[in-house]
Formats: C-alpha cells, structure tokens, sequence
C-alpha cells in the first residue's frame, strides 16, 4: 500500500462491532446503541453522572448493544471540556473500549441532517455515526505521566494569570494615590517595593511623612542596588504627589494583603516550577535541546500528548510537520472564494491557546540563540518595498513558531536532540 493511501493511525475502525455514541453533559449524560448498518438498537435520553447512571447506561444499552455474541460495542464520546474524564474511565475500567472525539468532527456530520434538531439524544445518535462514516480520528488520551504534566503546567499557567489580575487591581490602587509613581522603579512591584509596603506603605503623606526609614528599607530591601538619586526622586514626587488622599488608610492596607498574596503566589509558581524542571529530567524530551526553559517545554509536550506515543514506538499521529503546526493553530487560514474573496488571513487559533503561547514564548528564545530561526526573523521584519505592509516583531515571531512548530515535531518522532546543522534524510 503506497504512503499516500495508508490509513491514518487515528482512525476509528468499526471493527463490525456495534457503537454506542454518548452526548457528554455535566451532570446527565445521553447514549445511542447502533449497529455497523446504522440501526438503532438501544437508547437512553438521560441517565446521571454516577455509578447508578452507569449501571442504567449498562443496562439499558451496553449490554443490549453486545447481542448474542456478547461482544463488547465500541463506545465513542465527545470530548466536552472535562466532563467526559470520569465516565471513560469508569468505562474503561469496566472493560469496554472507548474513544474520545473533537467536537468539531461530530459538528460537522450533525450539520448533514436536513431538519434543525438538536437534543442530548440526537447528539448522543450522531457521535455513533461520526465513528460509522469510517472518517474519524480519535483524540489521544494521555497516560499517566502526560497527564499529570498536563495538569501541573495549567495550573501553573492559572497562578500566573491570578497573579496578573490582582496587580491590574494594585496598579489601579497606585495610580488613584499616587500616579506619579510611574517610572520611578523598573517594576511596579519589585521585592524592594513590596517591602516599603509592608514595613511603611505606597501613599504620597506616608512616605514624605518617613523619609528617613524610607530611604533605610528601600537600601536595605535592595541591597542598596537603588540608587540615592531613584530614592529621592521617589520622596520628591511625594511630596508634589496630586494623587487623591480619600481612604489612604485603606489603600495601604489593601496594598499590604495583595503584596502578601502576590509573594504567596510567587512561592507556589517557583514550586511548580521546580517540579517541572524534576519531570522533564526524568522525561528526557529532546525539545529541552531547542535552549528553551523547563516550563514552556512541559508545557508543549503537555498540550501536544504526542511524546508518550513516539517513546512507545506507536505509529506517527500526525502526517507532517505542517499538520503538527496546524493542531497547534499557527497555520494560516487561507480564504479563496470565486473572483472577491481570495488571500491568506490570520491564524487559524485551532487547539490549546496554552500550547500557541508556550511556541510563541519558545520562538522568542530561539530566535536569538539559532541562525535558522534569527534568520525567519529578519527576512520577516526587514524593510518592505514601497507600496507592501511593514511587518511587525510580532508577525515575524509568529513566523518563527511555526517553524519551532515543525523543528518540535521533527525532534519528537526522531527522538533526537536539537543540532544547528539536520541529519541527512535516509532514502
């Protein structure tokens, strides 16, 4: 069989066994039994999220789709955000084989019915059918150590967002009280000015108020790394501050517990972090060869749960390079429709936006350090001819994602490390 012909590895096969398709919800679920021919044997319009739901599910259509050959049917369900974990692995515990699907495939074959009906058990009858057109590919289920990764590198990811969030309040607080703060520090919230905070506060009264133990712990915090001239351009901006002084007392109390949070924040983020660099040790993933840090590379080996399957020598899950990149979201949409619409757009932003933003943290280390990838940079961000769009550094590093993109996944089923000069091709 020539490559081109040669079935994909994810592809669901029937296997002639009857399909049972379940419609995910977060409580209450919905299942349809059908047979390879496409008749319905069984169904259930609801049954809950528990081991008496399941129990209902096995009775009432599991068993009934085995017939009396006692085969167990193939059960297929919808990857609905993470509602669907608990009750494949409940399945799977039980014995029956089960495959999880993108909601985008199941989307487009509901959209082939002639009558707009949609409820939980329709849904659950067009998942069966999706696996019944002989076209659908199964969503990789990460193993145990992918899965854990996957889960320390989201909530590191939902730290540093809280993190952002409550110091969008803070800057806030800052600039009612004391707006002339800006560019005074390199930082907003350095650990020297988190520590001004704690021992004397931010407002304008206060630190003109305590010049003496301001210019101390400022010395102190930093190890008189600022300097005297930073220093008292700081007292000189609060004594001509017009920042208002309502609720001063507050502010400075506010600022105190969201500086606490923010070092109680830090602590656990650092935590993570070692964690990860721990793992990716033991993982042994070529990527860390590209020079990009432990958190960004868990984090694409996470949201890509590609790299168990190459280490067990499983079959390749995407094609290509550029079908990688596309998974990732980072290849182009292209628009090309009659004699008006034609051209290539945006992104396409398909996939985990966490995996686009951990390529596109990779391409800005990479691009410094790699010629190849310095050299998509500048042919991205040189000077344009008159008359074209000047591209920009962002539209250049998203060039060089890409790239890293494809480099990532070359180095992923090579299993080799990263080198500036590629191994020579085999024929």
């Amino acid at each position: 069989m020539s490559g081109k012909n040669k079935p994909k590895a994810n592809v669901v096969l029937v296997d002639h066994r009857n399909i049972v398709g379940i419609d995910i919800g977060k409580r209450k679920h919905a299942a349809t039994a059908i047979t390879p021919q496409g008749a319905v044997i069984a169904s259930v319009n609801v049954f809950e999220n528990n081991k008496e739901g399941v129990d209902l599910l096995e009775r009432e259509v599991l068993v009934p789709a085995g017939g009396k050959s006692k085969n167990k049917p193939l059960v297929a369900l919808e990857a609905t955000g993470m509602y669907w974990n608990a009750l494949h692995d409940e399945l799977t515990r039980r014995g029956y084989c089960c495959v999880v699907l993108n909601p985008i495939q199941t989307n487009r074959h509901g959209k082939k019915r002639i009558r707009k009906t949609k409820t939980d058990r329709v849904d659950s009858e067009t998942i069966a059918r999706t696996i019944l057109a002989g076209d659908a590919q199964a969503t990789l289920v990460p193993d145990e150590p992918m899965w854990e990764l996957r889960l320390l590198v989201r909530h590191r990811w939902r730290l540093i967002r809280s993190q952002n969030t409550i110091l969008l309040y803070a800057i806030s607080l800052v600039d009612r009280v004391f707006p002339e703060l800006e560019g005074v520090f390199s930082k907003p919230f350095l650990r020297s000015v988190r520590t001004l905070i704690r021992e004397v506060g931010l407002t304008p009264d206060v630190l003109a108020a305590n010049q003496k133990k301001v210019r101390e712990v400022l010395e102190k915090a930093s190890r008189k790394r600022l300097t005297s001239e930073t220093i008292d351009n700081l007292l000189q901006r609060a004594k001509t501050s017009i920042g208002t002084r309502q609720g001063e007392t507050v502010v400075n109390n506010q600022l105190r517990m969201i500086v606490d949070y923010l070092d109680f924040m830090d602590d656990q983020v650092e935590q993570i972090g070692r964690e990860l660099q721990q793992r990716m040790k033991t993982l042994n993933s070529p990527i860390m060869s590209l020079g990009i840090g432990p958190e960004i590379a868990a984090t694409i080996l996470a949201e890509s749960v590609v790299w168990s399957e190459y280490r067990r020598g499983a079959v390749e899950r995407f094609a290509g390079p550029r079908e990688y990149a596309a998974f990732c979201g980072l290849d182009p949409s292209v628009r090309d429709s009659g004699d008006s619409i034609r051209g290539i757009s945006h992104i396409s932003k398909r996939g985990s936006p966490l995996l686009r933003w951990a390529l596109y943290m990779a391409a800005i280390a990479v691009y410094k350090k790699h010629r190849d990838f310095g050299k998509i940079y500048a042919r991205h961000t040189k000077q344009q001819p008159k008359g074209r769009r000047q591209k920009g550094h962002r539209y250049a590093l998203i060039a060089v994602a890409h790239k890293v993109a494809r480099v990532t996944w070359r180095l992923m089923k090579d299993n080799r490390p990263f080198t500036k000069n590629p191994p020579k091709r085999e024929c």
